[in-house]
């Protein structure tokens, strides 16, 4: 199953480890395919910013808007898919949110 991650989700107020461990363990808990969701045209600045941050490390690949099917991390639902709304990943929501992934799993 995929994990599809908004790429706005990425930016600040978001906090890099916190937004990591989410990864790691959608990645490796639950054995899903993480992939990072940006507008065409912003993939090379999303790579670049999550790369120097060592933020890219369990994302399988940068996709479009539509382009795969899954659960989703976003700020808002999209397109009536299965997606768990926050307005950041920090230190205060990570286990919340690795816990609604899990919960999606079964």
């Amino acid at each position: 199953m995929n994990l599809i991650v908004r790429a706005p989700l990425s930016e600040p107020p978001t906090e890099s480890l916190p937004f990591r461990y989410v990864l790691s363990c959608a990645h490796i808990d639950c054995n899903m395919d993480v992939l990072l969701e940006c507008e065409c045209g912003t993939e090379d600045l999303y790579w670049k910013f999550l790369n120097q941050r060592g933020m890219f490390d369990f994302i399988s690949d940068i996709i479009h808007p539509l382009q795969e099917r899954g659960l989703s991390i976003d700020t808002q639902v999209r397109n009536q898919r299965a997606t768990i709304i926050t307005k950041y990943i920090r230190i205060e929501n990570q286990l919340d949110l690795i816990e609604s992934i899990k919960n999606r799993l079964i």
